[in-house]
């Protein structure tokens, strides 16, 4: 089918398009008022004036309307406003009520009976229109060659085009809040032509220069002169028509015929001139066209560089296809539901647009509202945040200082100093603990501001972002402090919000709540085989998996395991089993590399020959110290790093005391072997004038026990500190091998493992898997070391929770050994220090959470005391 013809008026051919060009580069560089209608009337003045240029004549300057004399009395001619195909519109000053009216009135190339009847129905329709969005007419009349004129509100302001070209001239947060202001210009443009359509009314010529904005604000739909009544019935007949009835619409006669309005936003139908297929849904297109221009800062087709066909050439581009999308073409970015509004409003076919003007408005009208309220909302966090984190940051920041200063002062004292003395101290740690109530409360203002955000929208991404990482913290330090309510609460609380953020924004959380997990290791030798056990509890007992367990051969990389505890069994020929302790955090990946390394720490397998029978290896890595609340003198909870070391099995016993007492007599060293020797009394702290807890033959000077078969296999007590390193320098000596007493981050890696469990089994007490007050109905006593054979640790270590507590090798500090960028320092004290020394573990006389092992007591050095006993450590090479 032949397509229908341009008309050479309606799409204005060259001369329109140049006018329209010179136009839009007026306003993209601000031109407007006296400078425009100059630009204008220069370029007009250009035009050929030959009897073929019929555009020509119809754009020859008029300087007044050719109208009869009552009209020139009643307006007083200003100047020209516009221009247009068929018809001027000028300023002119009524006289009779003394304002300014716009006047528009057929030019004389333009006064057939179809254009005049085409101007009386633009004069019925906009008289039947009673909108504030369309213009109102004040007087209409007719020449006496038979052009129409009538006159109307003169609206001054700007069009929808130039806001546009002023709203792309900006950029950032400026340019946000101008597309705001527009889409609300746009959505009130809407309200005229959804009246209109409510009346059977189509506009046919929505552009962005027929759609004003005026001074005060109001909004105006201009130039309804292509505007077809779809209920059928003629235009009204005027009374004061001189000319006979009105014509019948011209478009009804125009079917396929020609094409009418502007190209750069007229719909497809109405490109291929299909008059009788042209709806509500066709101003709806052009709507969408504007809204394209308003997003994209251009229209949706626009002519080739220097191309003087433009109006045949965009109205083919219209029939042949849709525009390039938005999001291709916009300078910036634009939210997806406003491309997903215009896409709609510009389908190709009228069934898949809003159905009228109406519907788009209050499309327009939910998205600014859910703009306004995402504003809102993403205001509220950001002042949550910059109100509250801060002061979070500074409350916890002051409360770790002023915490750090009082045990700093502590740190001084001795246990038996004057309160007074400790007082200062002791301020100091109640405002630490004051400060630190204040930053819990500040933390609640600020995890309830993004609640209120999130009422606002609940989707806000930043509020759930910010949630979700306070909540996966939580969780996490809630698995460290071993709460389990908490760990249920927080994790339910994190799989909330992270179900909100977009998918690369989730994962890592959805991978903490599916407790997803990796292991490296690298052994020495590499070959070496793994066995891998998790923890279980049985009966509140954590027992190592053997149904659950699985094999590998290292070297291990990235290894896939879930959240929790397991123990790792290594071994290889010729090589004592080691056992490796490891906790996966969800997300965590266990590298083993030391602070400082890149690469995993070998963990290596000691020869047979390099151990004892009673020697346990605690291999080299990282381990959770502190963390417990309830621990007395607890440390806090830090993840730190050892190096690999050697503690024997059971605290020293009786009987390998002896054998150290009677070598010191057999080297003479007896005044030094009685000085050593165990004073007995049933618990209080000992002078060296107290009985000798041990039997000594007057002839030969040699020591021995009073009850042997009791007493042999009880750890040895009422012995102090350095009758301690006394003995560990002997046993050195006689085995060439560097033993001493254990740190005290040693002794609770030891004892604890590495995923900071209260207790040797687990996390619960239990009197009865450890020698405590409680345990046994007899006599509270010490008991031998191979009692209690639950009071294990995850490495095979026995005696820890309970029996007797063992002396630590440096000095007391409240801070705990010294550690350098997450690695402990082993730092003995020397022989002449007179401070207090650490001891750790629980005893034969603990009661409840005494028995805990993060639990830390200071003792001085030459204190003897019934429950206090020691055990051997000895470093390996790193």
């Amino acid at each position: 089918m032949r397509s229908p013809d341009v008309d050479p008026v309606h799409c204005r051919r060259r001369t329109w398009t140049m006018i329209e060009r010179l136009r839009l580069i007026a306003e993209k560089h601000g031109i407007g008022g006296d400078a425009l209608r100059e630009l204008m009337e220069l370029y007009e003045c250009s035009l050929p004036r030959t009897p073929t240029h019929r555009i020509g004549d119809a754009h020859r300057d008029l300087p007044a309307p050719s109208a009869p004399e009552e009209l020139r009395r009643r307006y007083e001619d200003l100047g020209r406003i516009g221009l247009g195909g068929f018809s001027e519109v000028r300023e002119v000053w009524d006289r009779h009520v003394g304002r300014c009216v716009a006047l528009k009135m057929q030019l004389p190339a333009r006064s057939s009976p179809d254009d005049s009847a085409r101007f009386r129905q633009e004069v019925a329709l906009t008289a039947r229109l009673q909108h504030p969005g369309v213009v109102p007419l004040y007087d209409w009349g007719e020449l006496p060659d038979g052009r129409i004129w009538f006159t109307m509100k003169r609206v001054r302001g700007d069009t929808i085009g130039k806001r546009t070209a002023a709203l792309h001239r900006l950029g950032g947060p400026e340019f946000v809040l101008a597309l705001r202001r527009l889409l609300d210009d746009f959505r009130r443009l809407c309200e005229p032509v959804a009246h209109a359509h409510a009346q059977r009314v189509i506009h046919r010529d929505i552009s962005p220069q027929n759609l004003m904005v005026g001074d005060l604000g109001e909004v105006h739909v201009m130039d309804w002169g292509l505007a077809r009544d779809l209920g059928g019935g003629a235009a009204p007949a005027l009374p004061w028509t001189a000319s006979g009835p009105a014509a019948p619409d011209p478009s009804e006669t125009s079917v396929r015929t020609r094409v009418a309005g502007t190209p750069f936003y007229m719909s497809p139908e109405q490109a291929h001139g299909e008059i009788a297929a042209m709806g509500p849904a066709s101003d709806v297109y052009a709507f969408g066209s504007v809204l394209y221009e308003i997003l994209s800062g251009h229209p949706p087709y626009t002519p080739s560089r220097g191309s003087m066909e433009a109006a045949e050439q965009i109205i083919e581009r219209v029939r042949s296809g849709p525009p390039r999308p938005i999001e291709n073409v916009a300078r910036v970015e634009v939210p997806e539901e406003l491309h997903a509004l215009c896409r709609r409003a510009m389908e190709r076919e009228p069934e898949g647009r809003y159905a009228d003007a109406g519907a788009l408005m209050e499309a327009v009208r939910d998205w600014l509202d859910g703009a306004d309220r995402q504003e809102r909302a993403v205001r509220i966090v950001e002042e949550a945040h910059r109100e509250h984190r801060a002061r979070i940051a500074r409350r916890r920041a002051e409360a770790d200082q002023r915490r750090a200063a009082s045990r700093e002062l502590l740190d001084r004292l001795n246990s038996f100093d004057r309160a007074q003395d400790k007082a200062e101290g002791w301020q100091l740690a109640d405002e630490a603990a004051a400060i630190e109530q204040e930053a819990l409360r500040e933390e609640i203002y600020w995890t309830q501001k993004l609640r209120s955000a999130l009422n606002e929208v609940p989707g806000l991404e930043q509020a759930h972002a910010a949630l979700a990482e306070h909540y996966a913290e939580s969780l996490l330090r809630a698995e460290a402090e071993h709460d389990r309510p908490a760990v249920t609460r927080f994790a339910a609380l994190l799989e909330d919000h992270a179900r909100h953020l977009p998918e690369d924004g989730r994962a890592r959380y959805e991978a903490l709540l599916r407790g997803d997990a990796r292991l490296s290791l690298v052994t020495e030798p590499e070959d070496a085989r793994v066995a891998i056990k998790p923890y279980e509890p049985v009966r509140r007992y954590l027992m190592a998996s053997e149904e659950r367990a699985r094999t590998a051969i290292a070297p291990l990389r990235q290894l896939g395991l879930q959240r929790g505890s397991y123990l790792l069994i290594l071994t290889a020929p010729g090589h004592r089993g080691v056992r490796y302790p490891v906790a996966l955090g969800g997300d965590e990946h266990w590298d083993g590399v030391r602070p400082g390394g890149t690469i995993p720490h070998p963990i290596r397998l000691l020869r047979d020959d390099e151990l004892g029978p009673d020697d346990v290896y605690v291999p080299a890595g990282w381990f959770i110290a502190g963390g417990d609340p309830r621990a007395g003198e607890s440390l806090p909870r830090r993840r730190l790093w050892l190096d690999g070391f050697v503690i024997r099995k059971h605290p020293v016993t009786n009987a390998e005391y002896v054998d150290f007492l009677n070598a010191l007599v057999e080297e003479g060293r007896a005044r030094e072997a009685r000085q050593h020797c165990p004073r007995q009394a049933p618990g209080a702290t000992l002078s060296d004038d107290a009985p000798l807890a041990y039997a000594i033959d007057e002839r030969s000077g040699r020591y021995h026990l009073k009850a042997p078969e009791v007493e042999r296999a009880l750890p040895v007590v009422f012995v102090d500190w350095h009758a301690a390193m006394a003995y560990a320098a002997y046993w050195a000596g006689r085995t060439g091998l560097p033993w001493r007493l254990p740190s005290e981050l040693e002794w609770e890696k030891a004892a604890r493992g590495v995923d900071g469990r209260f207790m040797p089994w687990g996390d619960q007490i239990e009197p009865t898997w450890a020698c405590v007050s409680g345990s046994h109905p007899e006599r509270k006593r010490v008991m031998s070391v191979h009692d209690y054979p639950t009071d294990v640790s995850p490495y095979g270590v026995c005696g820890m929770a309970g029996n007797v507590r063992d002396w630590c090798v440096e000095r007391w500090s409240l801070d705990g050994p010294r550690v350098d960028r997450g690695i402990v320092h082993v730092e003995p004290a020397p022989a002449d220090d007179t401070t207090l020394r650490p001891a750790r573990g629980g005893a034969w006389i603990s009661v409840g959470d005494l028995g805990r092992l993060a639990v830390r007591y200071a003792e001085l050095p030459t204190k003897r005391h019934g429950v206090l006993g020691f055990r051997l450590a000895r470093s390996i090479d790193p």
